[in-house]
């Protein structure tokens, strides 16, 4: 009777084993369900993720002449971002991608970005490229025109920053983007 209940006891550890075996190839070979490579502009200079990613990348969709989303997102990743250490930075890049191809010159861009923090990179480039890099996350965009603007049009997009790991695979996402602690509570829990 002990016999039997040792090999029961083994079959069921070996089970176990095999299906957590099972699970981690599974896993492995699924891919990415979110996120991926992409190349677009910086400045005037091709800039593509693989080849610049850290460990942990942010990545946030607006537009340069964006009235009061973009500044007050990108204001309290700032204020986040100024939190960390010079150790912790160095693992950590923040990409400001702009939809707004039509109007947002790629100088202006990136300028913009450093605005909110001396190392949040402003990207741009070719609607071609906007729309393949925004089609790897759960982001969108749309352009109305508007008339009674100030610009004659606005932007409406996604107010959400994704985490992605140096790979470019969304592993969080940050939707409170008013509270500069939670920000950075975020950013900890991945560093």
């Amino acid at each position: 009777m002990k016999l039997k209940r040792i090999f029961q006891l083994i079959g069921l550890a070996l089970l176990v084993c095999a299906g957590s075996l099972g699970y981690l190839i599974w896993k492995e070979l699924k891919g990415p369900t979110m996120g991926g490579d992409f190349s677009l502009t910086l400045r005037a200079n091709p800039w593509t993720f693989s080849e610049k990613a850290k460990s942990v990348n942010l990545i946030y969709f607006g537009y340069a002449k964006c009235p009061d989303v973009c500044p007050m997102s990108l204001s309290y990743v700032g204020t986040a971002f100024s939190k960390l250490s010079q150790e912790e930075l160095k693992k950590i890049r923040f990409l400001f991608v702009s939809v707004d191809q039509e109007n947002d010159d790629p100088n202006n861009v990136a300028d913009y970005a450093t605005n909110f923090f001396p190392e949040f990179l402003g990207l741009s480039g070719s609607k071609k490229q906007i729309d393949e890099t925004i089609k790897l996350f759960p982001a969108s965009y749309m352009v109305e025109k508007n008339p009674k603007s100030y610009l004659g049009y606005s932007i409406i997009h996604t107010d959400r920053v994704f985490i992605l790991n140096k790979k470019g695979i969304v592993i969080d996402t940050i939707d409170s983007l008013r509270d500069s602690d939670v920000i950075l509570q975020k950013i900890k829990e991945h560093i």
